[in-house]
């Protein structure tokens, strides 16, 4: 079978998603091919995902590269998020599946329902699904953002969230998980709502705590030295804002403020917590913290280089941090769990 494909918004995980199809169409028993049309705002960007072999033409009218496909993969930024869903979803043919890559499903629905084309009793004749690529050890401690960063194997064995429209048919169901397995990635469903809830913690706290960093140091005093030092630790913390425009940042912040909000206040009282033992000059109590965190981290670590999470979890949760003298220095230790580092 061949599949006319579409991508709009050409970044490391659509270009991704694009090179495992063709790498899977390579295969001598693969049973489907893929023509691939790129789409982006910047002609370098597409250049760049034809130059890795990713697409096979581009046209930068969105409309124009999804006229003709059955399936299309939507990667932008959320602050374009309506004017790209108005560009493109009344030029979706009847029965095609749109799998949107973005950090927010919620909004993506909302979106599709209002300009994808519908029949005469309103119902739709295009279809959303939400993905969401957990990508896999290889892509996890990198900073490349373009097409130039993508990699075939980026999405092997990584879970791949599913988060189809309520509306959506079954066959859309089924042709999302084929093509997640096909690109060698493991789909498992969840709620959209639950989805961007857990983006809150994962995706718009860092950037608010990027930009706000960045702000703090672009305040003090010491600015004019401090830009000139500065090296990837501090650069890759930055990196929302390199990848984000201020009206995708306030766009996420926005759509999920509550949780975001308590997510912000678990992080002042930690902030707080350090900056009186620092204060202090309580090295014990920092030397401490450091070694839970530090544990707790590598456990983390481990499980997801393995992907061997716990079948049955148990909320595991590091005591509170400073309460008290002794603090975690004297809590008890917790007996192994039997999969334990």
């Amino acid at each position: 079978m061949h599949v006319t494909l579409s991508i709009i918004g050409l970044d490391r995980i659509s270009t991704s998603f694009a090179l495992a199809l063709k790498r899977y169409q390579g295969q001598p028993k693969a049973q489907h091919t893929f023509t691939v049309t790129g789409s982006d705002a910047s002609p370098q960007v597409m250049k760049a995902a034809e130059k890795v072999g990713a697409i096979d033409k581009s046209d930068r009218k969105p409309s124009k590269a999804v006229a003709n496909a059955e399936l299309i993969i939507v990667r932008c930024p959320p602050g374009s998020l309506a004017e790209t869903y108005e560009e493109f979803g009344p030029a979706l043919k009847p029965g095609a599946v749109v799998l949107d890559l973005g950090d927010l499903k919620e909004p993506v629905i909302a979106q599709a329902r209002q300009h994808f084309p519908a029949n005469e009793r309103g119902e739709s004749l295009a279809y959303i699904v939400g993905v969401t690529p957990i990508v896999n050890v290889s892509g996890l401690y990198t900073g490349g953002i373009g097409p130039e960063a993508a990699s075939a194997d980026l999405l092997d064995e990584a879970e791949c969230l599913v988060m189809p429209d309520t509306q959506c048919p079954s066959e859309a169901i089924r042709l999302t998980e084929d093509v997640i397995r096909l690109a060698g990635g493991v789909p498992r469903f969840m709620d959209p709502a639950e989805h961007d809830a857990l983006a809150a913690a994962t995706e718009q706290l860092p950037a608010l705590l990027g930009a706000a960093l960045f702000y703090t140091l672009q305040q003090s005093g010491g600015w004019p030295d401090l830009r000139r030092m500065v090296n990837p630790t501090l650069a890759l913390a930055f990196q929302s804002l390199r990848t984000q425009t201020p009206n995708d940042l306030h766009m996420a912040f926005s759509h999920n403020r509550a949780n975001l909000a308590r997510h912000l206040e678990g992080m002042i009282n930690v902030l707080n917590e350090l900056r009186a033992a620092l204060a202090a000059g309580d090295s014990d109590k920092l030397a401490a913290f450091l070694a839970l965190v530090g544990q707790e981290w590598e456990k983390w670590d481990g499980r997801r280089y393995s992907g061997k999470w716990e079948e049955n979890p148990q909320i595991e949760k590091m005591p509170g941090l400073f309460t008290s003298m002794g603090g975690f220095l004297t809590m008890p230790r917790r007996k192994p769990t039997g999969d334990e580092d």
